[in-house]
């Protein structure tokens, strides 16, 4: 029994013919038997009599339609809450990478409040494997994370693309537009701070050294807070990687190791199942202010 074998239920009590039902709902008549019996079935009671094209309700149908009516009812202004977002209430958890929270979620989250006031959003930062596991165990609604997910059963709307490089502190006398040549020696008594271990960019970054045949490979240690790494570096505590985008806003010089780094993509994704439309039109919103912000930088963010 389904929300459909009511509604034909319903349907039989306005229009009393095969025919009219089947046009009104646009299915055969052989599904309208199959649905009644399914029905009387259910309940043990015959809830229709048919008279050959013409049908109308037993003395039990009748006592039933009013709760199938109020089922209904309910059942549509659900669904029309759900489909019309500007007027939904609620709280959506979305969890987003210390990147992105770092560059264009408060945009983000202005835009959010401006056109869905009702909505309240709870924000969770971590890296991109712990959030993924939180969206499998419900624990958020929609992720900001590295992209692509690989995860067929997840919905995922592209967010934008941010070109990485290795970045240390100025030093007096270098032009800090032009990346400075750092040489295999210096290299090697490095400390390279990256992204959290483990995570795609940290095997990203270990794996592009290795490819330099140093003859000592420098210590390399994750960290989950771009600011705490950006900080760092500017006060010669170690070599980072960051996006080019951020490194604007820093006193920080691009490094030339002899290697480039791969760019990091990025992503919305949430569980489709079940999900209200409200998610899929924050994700869409979540890309209309990437594309925003690679448009404000000029360059190294682009929108795939």
């Amino acid at each position: 029994m389904n929300i459909d074998a009511l509604r034909t239920l319903v349907n039989i009590s306005q229009y009393g013919n095969y025919r009219r039902v089947a046009d009104a709902m646009h299915i055969s008549q052989p599904a309208i038997s199959k649905r009644i019996r399914g029905l009387e079935e259910h309940f043990g009671h015959q809830l229709v009599e048919r008279s050959g094209a013409f049908m109308r309700l037993t003395p039990a149908g009748q006592a039933i339609l009013p709760y199938f009516q109020r089922i209904i009812a309910t059942f549509d202004e659900a669904g029309q809450r759900l489909n019309e977002p500007e007027k939904w209430q609620g709280t959506i958890r979305l969890g987003a990478v210390d990147t992105i929270i770092s560059t264009w979620l408060t945009d983000f989250l202005d835009l959010h409040q401006q056109r869905y006031p009702n909505i309240k959003l709870e924000v969770v930062s971590a890296p991109t494997i712990e959030l993924l596991d939180n969206l499998q165990h419900g624990n958020v609604d929609i992720a900001l994370v590295l992209g692509p997910s690989y995860d067929r059963a997840l919905a995922e709307v592209p967010l934008c693309v941010m070109d990485v490089a290795f970045f240390g502190a100025c030093e007096p006398g270098n032009d800090p537009s032009h990346p400075r040549k750092m040489s295999p020696e210096a290299l090697s008594e490095a400390n390279i701070i990256t992204f959290p271990q483990g995570s795609r960019p940290y095997i990203d970054v270990v794996q592009r050294l290795s490819q330099l045949r140093l003859a000592a490979m420098p210590s390399v240690s994750g960290c989950t807070s771009l600011f705490t790494m950006r900080t760092m570096a500017e006060r010669g505590l170690g070599v980072i990687t960051l996006p080019r985008s951020m490194a604007h806003e820093a006193h920080l010089q691009e490094l030339d190791i002899g290697v480039e780094l791969p760019s990091m993509g990025f992503a919305a994704v949430y569980e489709p199942a079940a999900a209200p439309s409200m998610y899929a039109l924050t994700c869409s919103l979540a890309a209309e202010v990437a594309a925003a912000y690679a448009r404000r930088v000029g360059s190294g963010v682009h929108v795939p």
